[in-house]
């Protein structure tokens, strides 16, 4: 038990760090940061190639090792779980499932990067991650703990419809994350400020599509995950639906985003509308991942 909670803090203050370095980059980036730093001995050192750099491939560092934590950690926890229930199942329980949920959206932050080779998305994207494992070691100790799994949950579907839907909570989390970073970008770009921080910042069709794309990896999987939810549902409960609040608010999360999908594809919504659309789709993922499972009654309170 101690070895897992161990591994866990360790992720919390490797995502703190890689946060705080990407933020840094995104800085250190800004043109008038360049400007100030290129008046003063050796401050070609600070241009882009230089400090910022060192700083952007030490943050990519970071990042990754932090995922390694991570994803040790859940292995830990996965060796303890099935000590306790016979269950190799990392996410069952609220604690276990932020943590599965973060390290999911830097898995997706670093396939992202590697792929489009921008860094400056981290101080947007890894930040929610760095929050998920910061507000997962808020929860009181007993939620941290591997206790033995209520008979609903010690079954194979938690295997396949758990991750599967908190695989879409991180997608949602980082099309979220892009959407604050839109806005940041276009805010100062109307206020003919384009030129300091924001300029720092990949254009707002790069942000835009990214968005979307990372929502289109969610919609599908959050789908498949209500599908294999009902099933499981009428294996332990002997109905496919039951409106439980569960159920529910994850259908009308999948429909929000589905709203959205289809706004875009015949209404063209792009751009601003999109980013707070985005925004405003992970908030009700929150509620739906948080808010459900703490102020509402169900099936599914014991999560």
């Amino acid at each position: 038990m101690m070895k897992s909670l161990f591994l866990f803090d360790m992720t919390f203050w490797l995502y703190l760090a890689a946060f705080v370095l990407y933020v840094a980059y995104v800085f250190v980036r800004r043109p008038g940061w360049q400007l100030v730093a290129a008046g003063h001995p050796g401050g070609g050192a600070f241009e882009d190639g230089g400090w910022a750099s060192q700083i952007g491939q030490v943050a990519t560092i970071v990042t990754i090792f932090g995922w390694m934590v991570n994803t040790a950690a859940l292995f830990a926890r996965a060796m303890e779980r099935m000590a306790n229930s016979g269950t190799f199942a990392p996410w069952s329980n609220q604690f276990e499932a932020m943590a599965y949920v973060s390290w999911a959206i830097i898995l997706g932050y670093v396939l992202l990067e590697l792929r489009y080779r921008i860094k400056t998305i981290g101080a947007f994207v890894v930040g929610i991650g760095f929050i998920a494992m910061g507000a997962a070691s808020l929860l009181p100790y007993r939620y941290q703990t591997a206790e033995p799994l209520v008979p609903a949950l010690n079954s194979y579907w938690i295997y396949i419809h758990v991750s599967v839907t908190l695989t879409s909570y991180a997608a949602f989390a980082m099309a979220g994350g892009l959407g604050v970073m839109y806005l940041f970008r276009e805010r100062a770009e109307r206020r003919g400020s384009a030129s300091g921080l924001a300029a720092a910042l990949p254009d707002l069709e790069t942000i835009d599509e990214l968005g979307y794309k990372a929502i289109m990896v969610g919609f599908p999987l959050l789908a498949f995950g209500i599908i294999l939810g009902a099933m499981w549902a009428n294996y332990a409960w002997g109905g496919y639906w039951s409106w439980d609040p569960k159920e529910t608010w994850s259908l009308i999360v999948w429909l929000i985003y589905g709203a959205y999908i289809h706004a875009r594809m015949t209404r063209g919504w792009e751009g601003r509308r999109a980013a707070i659309y985005a925004i405003f789709g992970f908030l009700m993922v929150i509620f739906c991942f948080w808010g459900v499972n703490f102020l509402l009654s169900g099936l599914h309170a014991y999560a």
